[in-house]
């Protein structure tokens, strides 16, 4: 492996908001209460370089709660499967966690977890996590997390910020679920703020954000207008999907449109979803669901069609399990 690996635990760092949002002492309203469980304040820092046509790691840096480990090659085009993990088993309320990475030129970088992310019930501040890469010129970032799983009662806080560089390609999964179904968690949680943006090297953004709470009287998803979200008594997974890249034919972009609306048509299980173009170059799919297997089946599918179409690149095994 190229480079080194520095892992840095300190004893207990002062607590820092990469957000930049309100102190630990003023928590969001939704989420007031008992004082919770000892927090941790966590930053991973990365970078990736291009030898050979291999990518490896040169710089790495992290503190509880975050883990990484050595990446995986799991075929022959150099990509670096990486492994994000959690060794506490989740987030409690007033964690704030942090990700950096920087991908050079010609690189290729998947990120996945090896589970979902557990977000326990918050008695006090929100949890917070922050993501932002860098990915640079001609270089391909695959953000492949599992899915979020806000616990009852939970507040949870996202930021994930891509910045492309030109020629670089980015693929960009986020899912949620609705909470601990099996144990009837549905929409039990306190407040879910989520927010992506994804910058090209011109300045063109896309943004999607939103922020969900559920209604205290009844079974049905608001957001904090009091608005109501359609459908939310009946699915249970709520899933997004971006592809960007600034240098892509039209032509690639119009048969993998295609490709995603066949997918979703033809899909045996009980999923809704749509696709469309964005402001930048590039698609975005939503999709819902009302099993995790359903959910997982088709975001699988639609990766399999971008990863063929966009890159000529057959699909990896994860080896999540």
């Amino acid at each position: 492996m190229g480079g080194t690996l520095h892992s840095h635990t300190p004893e207990r760092p002062p607590a820092r908001d990469p957000l930049n949002r309100p102190p630990r002492d003023v928590p969001h309203p939704s989420c007031a209460g008992r004082l919770s469980p000892p927090t941790h304040t966590g930053e991973l820092v990365l970078t990736y370089e291009n030898r050979g046509g291999k990518t490896v790691p040169t710089y790495a840096r992290w503190s509880h709660p975050w883990y990484v480990f050595p990446p995986l090659y799991l075929d022959h085009t150099g990509c670096a499967m990486t492994f994000l993990g959690n060794p506490s088993g989740g987030f409690v309320g007033g964690d704030t966690c942090s990700l950096r990475a920087t991908l050079g030129r010609n690189t290729h970088v998947l990120f996945t977890t090896p589970s979902a992310t557990r977000v326990y019930r918050t008695d006090t501040g929100p949890v917070w996590q922050s993501i932002d890469v860098t990915v640079g010129p001609h270089a391909i970032l695959e953000w492949i997390p599992e899915l979020t799983i806000p616990f009852a009662g939970s507040c949870f806080e996202q930021h994930i910020t891509v910045r492309l560089e030109p020629g670089a390609s980015l693929f960009l999964q986020d899912v949620m679920a609705a909470g601990r179904i099996a144990r009837g968690e549905r929409w039990a949680f306190s407040r879910f703020s989520n927010r992506i943006t994804i910058t090209l090297s011109d300045t063109r953004s896309l943004e999607e954000r939103y922020v969900l709470a559920p209604a205290q009287d009844t079974n049905c998803l608001t957001f904090d207008q009091g608005l109501p979200l359609a459908l939310t008594r009946v699915w249970n997974y709520v899933g997004s999907l971006f592809i960007v890249n600034e240098t892509i034919p039209v032509s690639t972009w119009q048969h993998t449109m295609e490709g995603f609306a066949s997918a979703l048509d033809q899909h045996s299980g009980p999923i809704l979803g749509g696709v469309s173009e964005t402001p930048v170059p590039g698609l975005a799919v939503k999709v819902v669901a009302q099993a995790a297997p359903d959910l997982n089946a088709i975001l699988e599918h639609l990766w399999s069609i971008a990863r063929k179409n966009i890159w000529n690149m057959t699909m990896p095994h994860l080896r999540r399990y």
